[in-house]
């Protein structure tokens, strides 16, 4: 069963590149979006589970919605039903942190992003260097058009679980030190998705997949299971 990984903001197919040992066959695309935030969304022509990071796991859900047919398991890691505060989801960003990132980038202003980097590692994991190990090792491939990461935002400003899914098995790994999706959100993919599998990964921050890799890569080799079964 193919496996296909999907990236957060402000990011591309390459943050994924430390996982190829673990999966040689995945597909780890770079995602498009129109200039409305509308997702250009990969076309799937055989079963597959998705995993996906942070907006990744939001487009994994959107797959599974439009593509019910090929999707036959999904793993969100530091995710939620929405980014922006909403009657769902509560304790999802102020819209005023998202204003303010939009004006970061519209300026060309790099200190946003930098800043939003820093929040993906908890003060542990930053003085660990995996700050520093980020930016020199998936720096250099990581965007910087400005046009690509607002039309990034104007998704997740606008992104919302879909009312219906198909029932498939749903794993979710999230930091309990998570400073860009609060830690609720586990919780809420549970309420939302009956039957969800969530679990809380202890002092760690947003960036699962590069601090805690194995657990991720653990936690895919468990749904592929699940959905072999």
């Amino acid at each position: 069963m193919r496996i296909v990984f999907l990236h957060g903001f402000a990011a591309g197919g390459a943050v994924w590149d430390p996982y190829r040992p673990a999966f040689a066959d995945a597909l780890m695309p770079t995602l498009q979006f129109s200039s409305d935030g509308t997702p250009i969304l990969p076309e799937l022509d055989e079963p597959a589970i998705l995993v996906g990071w942070s907006m990744g796991a939001m487009l994994a859900v959107e797959i599974l919605h439009r593509q019910p047919q090929f999707v036959k398991g999904l793993l969100l890691v530091s995710s939620g039903p929405s980014f922006v505060a909403s009657d769902i989801f509560p304790e999802g960003k102020a819209p005023s942190t998202v204003r303010e990132l939009r004006d970061a980038i519209t300026k060309g202003d790099p200190k946003g992003l930098q800043s939003f980097q820093k929040q993906l590692f908890t003060a542990v994991e930053i003085r660990d260097g995996w700050l520093a190990r980020f930016r020199r090792d998936i720096g250099p491939s990581l965007p910087t058009d400005p046009a690509a990461l607002l039309a990034q935002l104007a998704f997740l400003e606008s992104y919302r679980i879909p009312r219906q899914l198909a029932a498939v098995p749903v794993a979710v790994l999230h930091g309990d030190r998570d400073a860009i999706v609060e830690p609720a959100a586990a919780a809420a993919w549970r309420r939302l998705i009956p039957g969800a599998a969530a679990r809380l990964v202890a002092e760690a921050g947003h960036a699962l997949p590069f601090v805690r890799r194995d657990e991720v890569v653990a936690a895919v080799a468990a749904l592929r299971e699940a959905c072999d079964a």
